[in-house]
C-alpha cells in the first residue's frame, strides 16, 4: 500500500474564477462563528480542491497570511477523510484570526463532519 501524499499540489487549489462561481452558486453552505464553509460536490473530478477568501476586514497582510495558511494546513493533512471530488471554500471571519490552530482545525472538522462531508 502506497503512502497517502500529504502535499497540496496545484491541481488541488480552486484557480479559474467560474470554479468559485459554481462553488457560491450551488455549493453547500456552512457558517460557524470562525469560518464560513461553501462545499460543492464536483462529480466531474475525483481530486478534492480548495479556494480561500480572506477579506481585508480579517487584518493586516501578516494577519491574512498566517490564517491562509493555518486554512491550508488543516485541508492538507485531512484532505484524504473529505468526500472526493469536494470542492471547498474557506471564508474567513475577523474571529479566524483570534483562534489558535488547534481550535481552528477542531470547528472546521466539526462543520464538515456535520454536514457528511468529512469521515474522522
Amino acid at each position: 500500500m502506497q503512502p497517502k501524499s500529504q502535499s497540496f499540489s496545484y491541481r488541488e487549489r480552486l484557480h479559474l474564477q467560474k470554479d468559485f462561481n459554481t462553488v457560491f452558486k450551488k455549493g453547500l453552505k456552512i457558517d460557524s462563528k470562525a469560518v464560513k464553509i461553501l462545499a460543492y460536490i464536483n462529480k466531474e473530478q475525483h481530486i478534492r480542491r480548495l479556494g480561500l477568501v480572506t477579506p481585508h476586514k480579517v487584518g493586516k497582510a501578516v494577519i491574512r497570511n498566517r490564517t491562509k495558511r493555518r486554512l491550508r494546513e488543516i485541508f492538507r493533512t485531512n484532505k484524504h477523510s473529505l468526500h472526493p471530488g469536494l470542492d471547498l471554500i474557506f471564508i474567513s471571519k475577523p474571529e479566524t484570526a483570534s483562534l489558535n490552530y488547534g481550535s481552528l482545525k477542531k470547528i472546521i472538522l466539526n462543520s464538515l463532519e456535520s454536514a457528511g462531508l468529512y469521515k474522522a
